[in-house]
């Protein structure tokens, strides 16, 4: 175990089980939103050169680049599987094992305007079966966003389960589902940039889609058709979610707002805008995350000024609002030539999420490189703040982390990073216990598929599914009560 400790409040200790004070309902009137140097050619003068007056071109900083990249450590690739279908950045994925043979299916998109569908048996990991969907369908632009149902078709174990669908969507504003044998199911729906995909957590069966236009849009795919379209915000649709009950949706924007919306009628029922810590308008919402609380109706929301706030669908009432980014906290410089000159971290919070295993914990993951545990039972107290890089106040540069994913029964948290690497989390005391490297660019998406242990006390192992810049798809395999046992 890396024990690396991290900053931590002076009320950080044990597990707290205290449920969260939620305000009374809010039975007032909704927040209903009804909207939707020319220069002339004989102006021009000659200007003679005297070429013997210009000075001979600098070699240092092309010197000091070279030996900065032959000072670095080679990476290692940890990865058990690397899957090289793509010929430009991995933009998306998406990942589900099979119930029957434990087939792991992987469905990528990325910026060569092309989708796979890659089976892994399980039995021959190292064996991969990669599908180019094209063959089916032909995207126009890059594929931005992927989306599973399987963890929803069973639900129901007195009905038949629903059709097993991979929701596929593009910057084209193409939406395309693809099931098993080369099932493929375009839907019409919106024109501009597809942001996001979700399915219903009843079944499966209804489909959500955002897009940049500021319209959502909600599908059921039985039946092949739109359901509704949500018209509302005033700018792109960067993230949304069903809640945990399935009775609403929830949409968060580039125009700074979170809006609670009735599937049945597609009105809004609710807006909430958030102020920024400095004043100036509302920032723009960047991700987005459900299922918070004793009762699971938290919803929690990050933006681009380094905030993230946490709201009760139920009773329309915020709860928190928490300070990731600190603007106040100033990073070490280390290059002694610099030090007069301002630095730019960025501050946007990427990543939110609440713990499973402890409904009053959430976690908020930033392009400071800074993943931040917080209680909710306590005020919304920062319990940890965790960093790779202990010895300064900052992180490297480009250590942001781009994705988060808590374990299902465990205070456990998974990060993805910038610099392409993976993060095990302690949430208890902010340690650090474990590393995955092979990536050599930015993680752009993340999805981890957890299988329980033998035994109550068995953490069992995590696959780790990654998109990224380097091109590439990783599939990493954590065997996480080795990691917990190691010294």
């Amino acid at each position: 175990m890396e024990n690396e400790m991290m900053e931590e409040s002076p009320e950080a200790g044990g597990m707290e089980t205290n449920a969260i004070e939620y305000p009374e309902q809010d039975n007032s009137n909704n927040d209903v939103d009804d909207t939707p140097l020319f220069v002339g050619e004989g102006d021009a003068v000659e200007v003679p050169v005297d070429d013997n007056n210009i000075p001979m071109e600098d070699d240092d900083d092309d010197d000091e680049l070279e030996n900065l990249i032959s000072d670095q450590e080679p990476i290692v690739d940890m990865a058990k599987v690397t899957i090289s279908s793509h010929s430009d950045p991995v933009y998306a994925v998406a990942c589900t094992t099979s119930t029957v043979d434990g087939t792991l299916r992987i469905v990528s998109g990325g910026g060569d305007d092309k989708a796979f569908w890659h089976d892994i048996p399980a039995a021959a990991v190292l064996q991969v079966q990669s599908t180019p969907l094209e063959s089916h369908y032909q995207f126009k632009d890059s594929v931005s966003s992927v989306a599973s149902n399987s963890p929803y078709v069973a639900f129901d174990t007195t009905k038949p389960p629903n059709p097993e669908w991979m929701a596929v969507g593009g910057l084209d504003g193409s939406v395309v589902l693809f099931g098993p044998g080369g099932k493929v199911l375009p839907l019409e729906g919106p024109s501009a940039d597809i942001e996001w995909l979700c399915w219903h957590p009843k079944g499966g069966n209804v489909l959500l889609v955002g897009s940049s236009d500021a319209t959502i849009w909600m599908f059921h795919t039985s039946l092949n058709k739109c359901l509704q379209v949500f018209v509302g915000h005033e700018d792109a649709v960067t993230c949304g979610a069903f809640s945990a009950d399935g009775k609403v949706a929830l949409s968060a924007s580039a125009d700074g707002t979170l809006r609670i919306w009735a599937p049945k009628t597609g009105k809004s029922k609710h807006v909430f805008r958030f102020a920024a810590h400095d004043g100036t308008p509302p920032p723009a919402l960047t991700c987005l995350a459900t299922h918070g609380g004793t009762d699971q109706q938290l919803v929690m929301v990050g933006g681009e000024d380094g905030q993230a706030h946490v709201c009760h669908v139920a009773n329309k009432k915020q709860v928190a609002s928490l300070r990731h980014y600190d603007p106040t906290v100033q990073p070490q410089n280390s290059n002694n030539n610099m030090e007069d000159e301002e630095v730019m971290v960025p501050s946007g919070v990427e990543a939110v999420g609440f713990c499973k295993s402890n409904p009053n914990w959430c976690a908020t993951g930033g392009m400071d490189g800074v993943l931040k545990i917080w209680d909710l039972a306590n005020q919304g107290q920062c319990r940890h703040a965790c960093r790779v890089n202990n010895e300064n106040t900052s992180q490297p540069q480009g250590d942001g982390i781009t994705k988060l994913q808590w374990h299902p029964t465990l205070p456990l948290v998974v990060t993805a990073t910038c610099r392409g690497e993976l993060h095990l989390w302690d949430a208890r005391n902010g340690q650090r216990i474990h590393t995955l490297t092979g990536h050599a660019d930015v993680i752009n998406d993340m999805d981890v598929s957890f299988t329980p242990g033998v035994g109550t006390a068995a953490a069992g192992n995590a696959v780790v599914v990654t998109a990224s810049d380097d091109k590439t798809v990783k599939v990493f395999q954590l065997d996480i009560d080795a990691v917990m046992a190691a010294p």
